[in-house]
Parts: structure tokens; C-alpha cells; sequence
């Protein structure tokens, strides 16, 4: 099933239904398309996303980002009558706190700024640095919400060079390099010879189409197996 989305536009509201799969590709370039404009014009956008059945890590990311956009121009971006396919998903990310979610469109509509903030999140020091290197935004979006819900410190490079910078700068104890750093083999293994202290963790082909609750758990498991542990040499 395509996916399409239709906009119901009145005062200082906008709902906007999607239906369909929000994945990698056209999918998302539809959506950021749609609600762009959006984001400069005011008020609150509802997204209702009751009648979408699959979301993928780069959609996850997607919709982060977009949230950051909307609160960036002022305004409000907020979730409503979500898919089980899309609560499971937040649910095992733990990323229902990091995007305002109600169960209908009216509730979301007249919902107050304040009710529509995130959870606050814990202060508790992080469990360990992170740098995420990949060149698609939508995944580096994905991960630093997942990662920073699960208590770690995270930066982000788009670029092997960028990411070297970070990692001998900053110190991380870990560096997850995504599908499109480890096909450029010799700035990889620039990369590796240059922060030979940190532990490499390196993204499945398929992590940003993959099912983003299962792909963030997987992730969430490699990285607390690869993390040294109080007491342990680095």
C-alpha cells in the first residue's frame, strides 16, 4: 500500500491523516514535503497515524526530526490515535515520552502547550559516550532519541571525517558507523586507525527499512555487551 496523507486545515489546526507505510524513501520525503509548511504557519499539527502499519527506523527518525523542526519555527507537532503497530514501536524504543501522543484527534487538538511537552528525562550521568556516524539524518535523528532515552551521552557526524574529529576530540567509548560510512571502506578503516581505542559497532545494511521497534532493540543489546562496565579497562 502507498502511502498518502490528506490535510484538514482549520483556524490554528492542522490535522494531517496518514495511511500507509512510513519508511526510507518516498514515503518520507512525502510527509517532510507536507508538514514543512506547515511548521512556518503557527498553531499545532495533529498527525494522526491511526492507520499507519509499519514504521522503519529512518520513519522514526523522521518523525523526531520533524518535531524538532516544528518547535524550532514555535509551533507544535503532536501524534494521536496511534497504529499498535506504531505504539509497539515507541513503546520498545521508549520514545512515547519524546513524542506527545493522544488518543483522538480532538483531545490532540485542544490539548495545552504544557500537556503536549515530553517527559523529562532523567539526569542520571550518561552510561557511556557515543558517536553515531551515518550520512542520512533521518537515521542519526532515530538514534540519538533512542539512545539518549536509554541514558547515554550521544553525538552525531554525518561525515568519516567529521566523525574522527568527534572521536578523538570527545573520547567516546563506542563509534556505530551505519550502512553508508561502512561502504566507503578506506575512510572506515581511516577511521579505525585513528580512534584505536574505541570500540567499533557497525549497523546491519538494512537498519534504517528494518522494523524500528526490533532494530532499536537489537541495538540497545550490542552496545550493552560492547560497553565497558565499571571496573573493566576500556
Amino acid at each position: 500500500m502507498p502511502f498518502t496523507l490528506e490535510k484538514e486545515i482549520g483556524g490554528d489546526v492542522a490535522v494531517v491523516r496518514c495511511h500507509g507505510r512510513i519508511v526510507a524513501g518516498e514515503a518520507i520525503t512525502t510527509l517532510q514535503q507536507q508538514l514543512y509548511p506547515l511548521s512556518r504557519q503557527g498553531g499545532k499539527t495533529v498527525l494522526d497515524l491511526a492507520d499507519v502499519n509499519f514504521l522503519d527506523s529512518a520513519g522514526v527518525g523522521a518523525l523526531v526530526g520533524l518535531l524538532g523542526l516544528f518547535r524550532s519555527h514555535g509551533c507544535e507537532l503532536i501524534l494521536c490515535r496511534l497504529s499498535p503497530q506504531v505504539e509497539r514501536v515507541l513503546q520498545i524504543t521508549n520514545l512515547v515520552g519524546v513524542l506527545p501522543c493522544f488518543s483522538t484527534e480532538e483531545e490532540a487538538a485542544r490539548a495545552p502547550r504544557a500537556s503536549a511537552a515530553p517527559a523529562p528525562v532523567g539526569v542520571a550521568p550518561a552510561k557511556c559516550r557515543i558517536v553515531c556516524a551515518d550520512a542520512s539524518r533521518n537515521v542519526l535523528e532515530y538514534l540519538t532519541a533512542l539512545l539518549k532515552r536509554s541514558g547515554y551521552d550521544v553525538l552525531t557526524a554525518r561525515h568519516p571525517a567529521d566523525a574522527l574529529t568527534l572521536a578523538l576530540v570527545t573520547c567516546p567509548q563506542i563509534l556505530i558507523c551505519g550502512a553508508s560510512i561502512q561502504e566507503d571502506r578506506p575512510a572506515l578503516e581511516k577511521l579505525r586507525s585513528g580512534a584505536p581505542n574505541v570500540r567499533f559497532l557497525l549497523l546491519p545494511p538494512d537498519f534504517s527499512t528494518a522494523d524500528a521497534g526490533e532494530a532499536g532493540t537489537v541495538l540497545i543489546r550490542q552496545i550493552e555487551e560492547l560497553r565497558p562496565q565499571k571496573g573493566t579497562a576500556r
